[in-house]
This record gives structure tokens, sequence and C-alpha cells, in this order.
């Protein structure tokens, strides 16, 4: 291969990225982003200021977003996949429902049973914590196989939620809000802007 040919399949590279990109910026990903990060925004600026409803109201917000996610996907069907390919939507539902699972074996341990303020306070900020970096992992794990923004916003999101988990002590849930969120926001708006 002569230097002139690397030249040229580097540029053949880039136009696909830059068509890929720009397909994704057509499609329903940034409306997800931008509807998720609300959601996020939503849910853990309720379990801030009103905890003792926030089960119900992450199970209300959650609900909507799914429906949400099915509405804005069966409006703009993607063109980087066959119409009708369940896979992608089937990934998030297959990721939650393990994660509902896991967070069942780590509730199972003896104090869960008899809990204390002290211990319901740390739960509250490890449960949380735990929420944001699932979907997180997903994002990491999407951004190995469609775009490298998508494993770096959910290894930026990981990363922010572990200094919060750290740092942020009584105000863990707002820090969430508003770096999980907004970054979740933020992006899709980034998306819609400049991949077009």
């Amino acid at each position: 291969m002569t230097p002139a040919d690397a030249r040229s399949a580097l540029g053949e590279i880039e136009q696909t990225a830059a068509k890929i990109r720009r397909l994704i910026a057509h499609g329903h990903f940034a409306p997800l982003l931008i509807l998720w990060g609300g959601i996020w925004i939503a849910g853990f600026g309720c379990q801030q200021f009103f905890p003792a409803q926030a089960g119900w109201a992450w199970l209300v917000l959650d609900l909507g977003g799914f429906l949400g996610s099915w509405l804005v996907a069966v409006r703009q069907q993607s063109p980087m996949k066959k119409k009708g390919d369940p896979r992608i939507g089937l990934f998030w539902v297959a990721l939650m429902v393990y994660g509902v699972i896991w967070m069942g074996l780590l509730l199972s341990f003896p104090d869960a049973r008899n809990p204390s303020a002290e211990f319901l306070a740390a739960m509250t900020r490890r449960t949380g914590a735990y929420w944001a970096t699932v979907p997180m992992f997903g994002y990491v794990v999407a951004g190995l196989f469609l775009d490298r923004f998508l494993a770096w916003l959910g290894l930026a999101v990981t990363g922010l939620t572990l200094l919060g988990f750290v740092f942020a002590g009584d105000y863990f849930s707002l820090w969430v809000a508003i770096t999980g969120g907004g970054a979740l926001i933020l992006s899709g708006l980034f998306i819609r802007k400049f991949w077009r």
C-alpha cells in the first residue's frame, strides 16, 4: 500500500464515520438522550428533596421513559438498522432486568431486614450510584459497537457519579441529577446540533 492509498483509505473511513454520525443525529438517539436526561434530573431530584416518595416517582418516571422511548423509536425508525429490529431495545430491557436481579442479591444481607436510619441513608447513596452506573455500562458497551462518543459519555458519567459518591455526601442525589442528567441532555443537544 502506498502513502496515497493509505490517505485515500483514511479519507473513506472518515467519510463513513461522518455519515454514521449524521444518521445517528437524524435518528432517535438524541431525543432519547434528552428524554432520559430529564428523567434522571426528575428522579434523582425527587430522591434528594422528597426521599419518601422517590420509589414511586422512579417507577412512574421509568415507565413513562420506556413508553416515551418506544414512541420515539416507532415515530422515527432509525436508518441504522432494519425496520422492526428489536435487538437494541431488548439489550436495554435485559440490562435493566439483570440490574434488578443484582440489586436483589446486593440487598439480601442481614442488615437489610432491620435497617437503621444510618443504614438506609448509606443504602440510598449506594443504590443511586448503582442505578446511575448500570446504564452507563450499557453506553460504554454500545460505544464499542456504534460510536466512541457513547463510550466516552458512559465513562464520564460513571466518573462523575463515583466522584459524587465519595465527595457529595448528603447531596449525592442532587449531584447525580445535575451531572448525570445534565450530561445526557447536553449530549443529546450536541448530537442534534453538531452531527447533522
